[in-house]
């Protein structure tokens, strides 16, 4: 590896990149394939400059001076330092204090260092440069002098490109950003497709750069629901709209009751009323109901069109927004009709939390919960020990664990898209609580329903020898600590249950496969299962 140095001093970690240094130093050709190979934006701040003029650098200097051009280059530098984006820098950008803060604040920057005499050897043939008319030597040596301890100062990482080749470059570059230094994405990867996962607070303004970054180049149709579109459906559309991107939004109502074929062919209406075309993106702005009504429209309409994930519960931020599952459901059961369709991209803006209820937030991290029992113990624990933050929406400790939790799902959906294998395993505790959803004419949450399946399923394990009675304890400890429900209301009627779970679609030539815990982070997936065990834990737990 042939890195020059790395800063030791560490920061907060960035999601776009800005490659800085001397003219020549191969800012704009390493920028172009570094942003081809991390799959984001590049954009090359002279060339902005330039489009937004609508004149050469070398006729902006010699007609309004370098002053005029030094603004015009805060200006683009601010447009550019967007989330996934790689940003080639001029070279005297570093010169000002407000393009250092830029910098400082918004990205993750690489000096690519050069000596004067390898530069003119580099720019020998190239364009007229305003700073560089004379003998470059000498004028290369005083722009080092004068710039390089901006650049020492900016720089998270220095990169010694003398002796190095692009690709070699390109190498060591790929390499330090492997290494985390770069905030980046979680990625859903399937046989189909491959997609981010984005996790954190305020993320709702990188919509513009996101769609660029994915091509996306349609209009965009916002599907949400009568209670999230009055809160931030205008926000979603004056980000949109600042970036000239069109956008129009439509409402279904609220709530489970919502979640037919009726509600999708109310949106296929207004979607080919209005002229819905292949190339245009649907955005679902809302929780698990919107999430599932807007890829199954997205998947059927015009026989598919790209859809993003903007989910605002932490239920579907966790769960239901990624791995592509859509649908609706149907008198015989939840769920029972949809197909699969991978969304282009999944953005978690943890501050779309602060208006959801607390009950609700708190049925949603029973997804998070459970992907701890499935496989992923220390995220269990992590979530028992921060349940005061979590309730408290503090930061960091919620889009880590968000983030976290939202990993462990996309890494089963990655390996498993069509639940063939491991998939099966996230239906931990879902059983039940769809049985008790349904039951209840969806009053009861579904969190709220799955809190008390997952309960459920553990009583099953104890009685079969699978489960230590402690490991169930700390379960519902940590259910309970969230405020969730934990055992099967005392009007439930165990036979009415058993028998809605015949509809289940984990349901296998009629018998049930029942997702058991072993311990906090592994499952067993049993199908013989004798129904007076399942109805032994149930009534003990109505009469709990």
């Amino acid at each position: 590896m042939t890195l020059a140095a790395v800063t030791a001093t560490m920061r907060p970690m960035k999601s776009c990149v800005a490659l800085i240094g001397l003219s020549g130093s191969g800012k704009s050709t390493l920028g172009a394939q570094l942003a081809l190979r991390l799959g984001w934006r590049f954009v090359d701040t002279d060339q902005l400059i330039e489009a937004c003029a609508g004149v050469p650098i070398a006729t902006l200097f010699a007609e309004r001076g370098e002053e005029a051009f030094r603004e015009l280059e805060q200006e683009a530098l601010l447009a550019a330092c967007q989330p996934a984006t790689v940003v080639a820098t001029g070279g005297g950008c570093v010169e000002r204090p407000a393009n250092r803060a830029l910098l400082r604040e918004h990205a993750a920057t690489i000096w690519l260092q050069a000596q004067p005499e390898t530069l003119v050897d580099r720019l020998a043939g190239t364009g007229n440069r305003p700073l560089l008319n004379g003998d470059r030597l000498a004028i290369l040596d005083r722009l080092a002098q004068r710039r390089n301890a901006h650049y020492a100062a900016l720089a998270d990482l220095v990169l010694a490109v003398d002796q190095l080749t692009t690709l070699e470059a390109l190498a060591d570059i790929e390499c330090w950003v492997r290494q985390g230094h770069i905030m980046q994405d979680l990625m859903v990867r399937t046989p189909g497709s491959s997609y981010a996962i984005v996790v954190g607070p305020g993320i709702i303004e990188q919509l513009p750069a996101r769609l660029g970054g994915l091509r996306l180049q349609g209009r965009v149709w916002v599907v949400s629901d009568s209670h999230v579109l009055p809160l931030y459906g205008r926000q979603v559309e004056e980000v949109l709209r600042a970036a000239h991107i069109p956008v129009a939004s439509f409402a279904i109502p609220a709530g489970e009751a919502y979640k037919t074929m009726q509600t999708v062919a109310m949106i296929h209406d207004w979607l080919l009323g209005q002229g819905v075309e292949r190339g245009d993106v649907v955005l679902a702005l809302g929780g698990g109901v919107v999430g599932d009504v807007a890829g199954f429209v997205a998947a059927t309409v015009l026989r598919g069109i790209a859809v993003l994930q903007v989910p605002t519960t932490v239920l579907a931020m966790v769960d239901s927004a990624i791995g592509g599952k859509t649908g609706v459901d149907h008198p015989a059961g939840k769920n029972l009709i949809g197909a699969f369709h991978q969304p282009q991209l999944v953005l978690s803006d943890t501050a779309l939390l602060t208006t959801l209820p607390a009950a609700e937030r708190a049925a949603g991290w029973t997804e998070a919960i459970k992907h701890g029992m499935i496989g992923d113990a220390a995220l269990f624990h992590d979530l028992a020990a921060n349940v005061r933050q979590l309730n408290a929406l503090q930061e960091p400790q919620l889009t880590d664990l968000l983030r976290r939790a939202a990993g462990f799902k996309a890494r089963i959906v990655s390996g498993d898209e069509r639940e063939a294998g491991d998939r099966i395993l996230l239906n931990y505790g879902h059983t039940i609580g769809h049985a008790l959803e349904a039951w209840s004419e969806y009053r009861i949450r579904h969190g709220e329903a799955v809190a008390i399946g997952m309960c459920i399923a553990a009583g099953i394990a104890q009685r079969l020898g699978l489960l230590a009675p402690e490991v169930i304890e700390m379960q519902r400890a940590v259910l309970t600590s969230f405020g969730l429900p934990t055992s099967v209301p005392h009007d439930v009627d165990a036979e009415d249950l058993m028998a809605r779970t015949a509809s289940d679609k984990k349901v296998r030539q009629r018998r049930v496969q029942w997702i058991l815990p072993t311990a906090i982070g592994a499952m067993t997936v049993r199908r013989d299962v004798p129904d007076e065990i399942v109805f032994e834990v149930l009534r003990a737990s109505s009469e709990h």
